[in-house]
């Protein structure tokens, strides 16, 4: 049979195994670890997700590739009920070639860990965990491919529909048409949400009002718009000149978009655009109700998060018990810092507790610039908090942290075992919610990630690119 071009922007296509169960369809095959599995009844399998796909249809015309090059053909009925029996080696990432002007990681200093240093373009990774892909990696083959296996819903980082402002956003020549290109999966069946990073005076305005009536006209397969402010660091030497964004951009921004909202509500019935939590918060008005948010679409984009957890913090206080005096300190991004206090104030009024909230100054890279939990230092901590009471122990949301469980690693490489080492108290994570904060502190001791070392007991200091403080 022949094979179908591959989508060349990713790999030549071939999905490795790693792994074949005894007894299984591919063992009976012949199938060995170390073999390629190349193509299925002529598509190029170009990702696990794809074969993933592919390897539930009814007949398998598959084409594989031994370690000794040596090529197979076979030919499989696949009664739908027995597993294949493979396990496949992890996929490459593919890696954004854009050098979009508003990159959170170019601004980046040196030293920080390299995982920051990442930047994915890989619609896999956006339909299987919703990050957003500009889809300037994705080609003809690849467009087809996302019809055919139905990949759906993606999350698409438009930024503008206008060809020239997103040309100089992305810094790509190529990539100026977004708006035929998600015509095309509308026209196949493919819903996605949409990301507009906003830049002062690059893509607001009328540019704004154009990209959000474009989307807008693909409802329903266009699911939601997020517009988001951009976040500059004060690390930006020889990159583009942008404008921060200030409050009172953010309550222009904020009556800009509501009269799109309200639009679009009784056009279509829903009201599609959704304005990041940062918006509201800086220009100093109230977060939208509950309903406002639909079904919360966009939280992972940092959209509702404080709604969720406003309402949440309020019904998890009815069933709530804690220890009278019950002493420690709270970490925050400045932007959350006062809704976190007024809801541990109510907290202290009910419980007789003497918690409080500690908003971290983002030091490193500009304390009114980068005001965001997920981008507190450590080190900005410590010395924060140092030579304060902070209690009985420090609770650092998971936000901060890459992987609580896994690798509980801040942002400067910095780990919960060097706050409790300098701050000589327990460090406690909490999850990213109100019901999780509340369960913390009914039982901190049971989610303690750090003690203080013991008598003799040393840390090393952390690699990272600023030293770590001796509190005397």
């Amino acid at each position: 049979m022949a094979r179908i071009p591959g989508t060349t922007h990713r790999r030549k296509g071939g999905v490795v195994v790693r792994s074949v169960a005894t007894d299984s369809i591919a063992d009976m095959c012949g199938i060995e670890p170390g073999d390629t599995i190349l193509s299925i009844n002529g598509h190029t399998i170009p990702d696990s997700l794809s074969f993933s796909f592919n390897i539930t249809m009814p007949e398998l015309a598959i084409v594989v590739e031994k370690e000794n090059g040596d090529h197979w053909d076979l030919e499989i009925e696949n009664d739908g009920e027995t597993d294949f029996g493979v396990g496949l080696e992890e996929d490459e990432i593919m890696l954004c070639k854009n050098k979009c002007v508003f990159c959170f990681v170019d601004q980046n200093p040196k030293g920080y860990r390299r995982s920051l240093l990442i930047k994915d373009e890989d619609i896999r990774l956006s339909f299987m965990y919703g990050n957003y892909s500009t889809l300037s990696s994705t080609d003809d083959a690849e467009e087809a491919r996302i019809i055919r296996e139905k990949i759906d819903p993606l999350y698409v980082s438009v930024h503008a529909t206008d060809p020239e402002v997103r040309i100089f956003m992305l810094k790509n020549k190529k990539q100026g048409a977004i708006l035929p290109r998600l015509q095309r999966f509308a026209a196949g069946g493919i819903h996605f949400h949409a990301q507009v990073v906003l830049c002062p005076g690059v893509n607001d305005g009328a540019t704004l009002g154009k990209t959000l009536d474009e989307l807008s006209a693909l409802h329903p397969y266009c699911l939601s718009i997020a517009v988001v402010p951009l976040g500059i660091t004060e690390h930006r030497a020889k990159l583009t000149v942008l404008k921060p964004v200030s409050d009172e951009y953010c309550r222009e921004t904020v009556a800009f978009c509501e009269g799109y909202r309200r639009r679009f509500e009784s056009t279509y019935g829903d009201p599609l655009v959704y304005l990041g939590d940062e918006f509201y918060l800086r220009a100093g008005l109230p977060i939208p109700p509950r309903p406002e948010y639909r079904d919360f679409p966009q939280m992972e984009n940092g959209i509702g998060m404080v709604r969720r957890f406003v309402d949440g913090f309020e019904a998890g206080m009815a069933d709530l018990r804690l220890d009278r005096g019950l002493k420690g300190t709270l970490v925050t991004g400045t932007l959350f810092g006062p809704v976190l206090t007024r809801c541990i104030e109510q907290l202290n009024q009910s419980f007789g507790t003497a918690l409080r909230v500690a908003p971290i100054r983002n030091d490193a890279f500009g304390p009114t610039l980068i005001t965001v939990a997920g981008l507190v230092h450590g080190r900005d901590t410590i010395m924060q908090l140092r030579g304060s009471d902070v209690g009985e122990f420090v609770v650092v949301p998971q936000v901060m942290l890459k992987d609580a469980e896994e690798d509980p690693i801040m942002i400067d490489n910095y780990y919960p075992k060097h706050l409790a080492s300098l701050l000589k108290v327990p460090v406690v994570a909490t999850p990213n919610t109100a019901s999780g904060l509340l369960g913390v502190l009914a039982d901190w001791r049971e989610h303690v990630l750090a003690w203080p070392p013991k008598p003799g007991e040393k840390v090393a200091a952390p690699r990272s690119p600023t030293p770590m403080p001796a509190l005397g």
